[in-house]
This record gives C-alpha cells, structure tokens and sequence, in this order.
C-alpha cells in the first residue's frame, strides 16, 4: 500500500510545479493566429462508410418522421372513437344467425 501513497504524492507535487509554474510562463501576440492556421491546415475529418454508422444515420433522419406518424395515428384513433368491442356486440344483437355463421366459416 505504501508506493500508492509514495506516488500520489509524487504525483501531487508534480501538480503543484506545473500549477505555479502556468503564471511564469508568457504567450506571444500571434497566437492565436498560429492556432487558427494550424487548424485550417489539419483539414476536414474522414468520412466514416461503416454500415453500423451509416444505419445510425438513416434511422435519425426518419426518427422525426415516425414520430409524427405515431402522434398523428394515436389522434386519429381517439378522435375515431374505435371500439371493437361495441362493433361485435352491435353485430351479435342486431342478428344473431348471421354472427354465429361468420364464426362458423370466416370469410
């Protein structure tokens, strides 16, 4: 367990050097032009073909999409009023001969 302890505070102490040391040290005018131009040199990052990468993609470009469908269809079924239990109890009062064939030989 010691060298842990031996090295955290090495590790401590070389902190600390370069903490104080950030204030001494000086930085010209241009650089941040020096910078920028070296960004500009590093160019634009490579294309990725993998097909994991390119189905992530896809399944983002279509994600607004489905959603809105999904919204869209859950406000046409409430709006619709939908209940197929009502719909097959109406079929089985109104006529009762014709509810017992259609079980019988579906169409």
């Amino acid at each position: 367990m010691k060298p842990f302890k031996e090295n955290d505070e090495k590790l401590k102490k070389a902190l600390m050097v370069a903490y104080h040391a950030k204030e001494k040290a000086e930085v010209g005018e241009g650089w941040q032009m020096k910078v920028m131009n070296r960004i500009r040199n590093l160019g634009p990052l490579p294309e990725q073909t993998d097909y994991f990468t390119l189905f992530g993609q896809a399944v983002w470009r279509f994600a607004p999409a489905a959603c809105v469908l999904i919204v869209a269809l859950t406000l046409f079924l409430v709006k619709l009023d939908f209940i197929p239990e009502y719909e097959l109890l109406n079929s089985l009062m109104s006529n009762p001969a014709e509810f017992t064939l259609e079980q019988l030989f579906p169409v």
